[in-house]
C-alpha cells in the first residue's frame, strides 16, 4: 500500500511540474476548453468542430455530479493532456489472469488510434510462474518470465525476475477491476498535417514552432506517420494550432530586467566617462598652470633676476635709462 502511495505522489507531483511549465493552452476560438477543471486543448475537443477528427474527441460525462473525460473510442479515463509534450495520462486498466476471480477478456485496442504507449511506461507482471507476452498481428515482439522463490518478501518490490517481472513498451492490456496511470504519446496523422499545411490551416515558416516526426518502434500500433509540434525555446502556447507559438512571458520579463540593466549599466558608464573626461581636463589645466609657471621662473632667472630684484628694493632704478619700444619692434626682434 506505502509503495501505491508514493506512485500516487510522485504522478501527483509530475502532473503538478507539467501545469507549472505548461502555463497557456490554447484551443480553438469559440470552444470549451476545460471539463471537471482538466484542459482540453487542440487538436482535442468536446465538441465537432472543436476537435480535429474523431480520434481527438473527448467525452465529458457530467450525469454523475462529478465530471469525468474519457477518450473517444477507448473508454479511457483521461488526468491530463500536454500539447508541450504531446502526450496524455489515462487511467488504465490493469489485466487479472487465474486470480481467483473472474477472468477479463476485454482489449483496449489503440490500433489505427494517433496514440501509443510512452516508453516511460512499464509493463509490470506480479506473481510467480508468470509468462506474459507482448504482441500484435498474432506475432509476439516482448514479454517477461517471472520464477518461484520462497523467501520472496525481499525480492518482491524489485521486479528482478523472482515472483515478479517487468518489460518495456507494452502494445495493450487486458481490461480488470483496477487502474494505473499511463502515458500515451500522440501526435497528428502525416496526411492530415499535410492537408492542414495545403489549406492554410497551418503555418510551415514560423520560427516559434517545430513539428517532427514522431520517432515508432517495431511495436507501434501506429499505421502510418505520426507528427508532433512543440513550442521552440522562449516560447509558449499550442503549437498544434496554426503553428504560432507566443513568447514565454518568464522569459520576456527575464529579457526586459536585462535590458533595463543593460540600460542602468549603460548611463553609468556614460557618467563615469563624463567624470572621467572632466577629472582629465581638470589635471590638463593644472598641468599647463604649472609648466606656465615653471617656464615664467627659468626665463626670468635667465634675463639677470638677481640684478633687477636688486635694482627695484634699491630704488636706483633711473627712469631716464628706460626706453620703450614699439611691439612691432619686439616682434622684429
Amino acid at each position: 500500500m506505502a509503495a501505491v502511495e508514493l506512485t500516487v505522489f510522485h504522478v501527483i507531483l509530475l502532473l503538478w511540474s507539467l501545469r507549472t511549465a505548461e502555463s497557456q493552452v490554447i484551443a480553438l476560438t469559440g470552444c470549451e476548453s476545460y471539463c471537471g477543471g482538466i484542459e482540453i486543448p487542440y487538436p482535442f475537443g468536446m465538441t465537432k468542430r472543436c476537435f480535429l477528427d474523431e480520434r481527438f474527441k473527448i467525452h465529458c460525462n457530467s450525469s454523475s455530479g462529478v465530471p469525468k473525460l474519457t477518450l473517444n473510442g477507448t473508454d479511457l479515463p483521461v488526468i491530463y493532456i500536454s500539447v508541450s509534450y504531446s502526450t496524455i495520462y489515462v487511467k488504465f486498466p490493469i489485466a487479472f489472469a487465474n486470480c481467483g476471480v473472474k477472468d477479463r477478456s476485454t482489449v483496449v485496442d489503440l490500433e489505427g488510434s494517433p496514440f501509443l504507449f510512452s516508453s516511460e511506461d512499464d509493463f509490470v507482471a506480479r506473481g510467480c510462474s508468470n509468462l506474459t507476452l507482448m504482441h500484435q498481428n498474432n506475432s509476439t515482439f516482448g514479454g517477461c518470465l517471472s520464477i518461484c522463490y520462497e523467501n520472496r518478501g525481499r525480492l518482491i518490490a524489485s521486479c528482478s525476475g523472482i515472483n515478479s517481472c517487468q518489460t518495456r513498451d507494452p502494445s495493450d492490456m487486458i481490461d480488470g477491476d483496477s487502474a494505473l496511470v499511463v502515458v500515451l504519446d500522440w501526435g497528428i496523422d502525416r496526411r492530415v498535417f499535410e492537408s492542414l499545411i495545403e489549406n492554410g490551416s497551418y503555418n510551415t515558416l514560423s520560427y516559434t514552432s517545430t513539428c517532427k516526426d514522431m520517432n515508432t518502434s517495431i511495436n507501434s500500433t501506429i499505421q502510418s506517420p505520426i507528427v508532433q509540434c512543440s513550442c521552440n525555446p522562449d516560447f509558449e502556447g499550442n503549437a498544434y494550432l496554426s503553428g504560432i507559438c507566443q513568447e514565454d512571458t518568464a522569459y520576456v520579463s527575464y529579457r526586459r530586467k536585462i535590458n533595463a540593466k543593460m540600460a542602468g549599466l549603460g548611463v553609468g558608464v556614460g557618467f563615469g566617462a563624463l567624470f572621467l573626461f572632466i577629472g582629465l581636463w581638470w589635471l590638463y589645466k593644472v598641468f599647463k598652470r604649472k609648466r606656465c609657471e615653471k617656464l615664467k621662473k627659468k626665463y626670468f632667472k635667465r634675463n639677470g633676476d638677481l640684478l633687477l630684484q636688486e635694482q627695484l628694493s634699491s630704488g636706483e632704478v633711473n627712469v631716464e635709462k628706460i626706453k620703450m619700444f614699439p611691439s612691432k619692434e619686439l616682434d622684429k626682434a
